[in-house]
């Protein structure tokens, strides 16, 4: 398309990022949305959207979590199911701070955790330790955050 002269959209770019992470390509996808930006061409929620669902799919949180947070900054909503899949992974792994924020955010965007989200998050925050015994330190910050 560059060598013909013709400028990609974000639709044009979607197709792209959603090819890449169809073949597990993530980190090309995340490459091509920096790209997109430099050519002047401005993500939507598609675009988010697609890198989002890739590094979810890959169990690679943190990162899902710093665009989340980006994307948040330019005030494109992620999906309900990409909260429920953050909170999921934060869960799975005992990231109780993680776990509160994802869950802060997910509410400030109007949706709301189904039981069964909840009940994740309870046994997240009330989980057991080798010695059989809760440790529940983060329980205090979490309430009066």
């Amino acid at each position: 398309m560059e060598t013909e002269g013709i400028d990609a959209d974000a639709v044009s770019f979607n197709i792209l990022i959603s090819g890449l992470r169809k073949q597990g390509r993530i980190d090309e996808g995340v490459k091509l949305l920096e790209i997109m930006k430099k050519k002047g061409c401005y993500p939507n929620a598609g675009s988010y959207q697609e890198v989002l669902y890739g590094l979810l799919d890959a169990a690679r949180f943190m990162e899902a979590k710093e665009i989340m947070g980006r994307m948040v900054f330019e005030r494109v909503n992620p999906s309900f199911d990409s909260y429920k899949k953050l909170i999921h992974g934060f869960c799975k792994g005992k990231m109780v701070k993680e776990v509160d924020w994802a869950l802060k955010q997910m509410v400030r965007h109007g949706f709301v955790p189904k039981m069964g989200m909840w009940i994740q998050i309870v046994g997240c925050v009330f989980a057991r330790n080798k010695n059989n015994t809760c440790d529940c330190s983060l329980l205090g910050e979490i309430i009066n955050s």
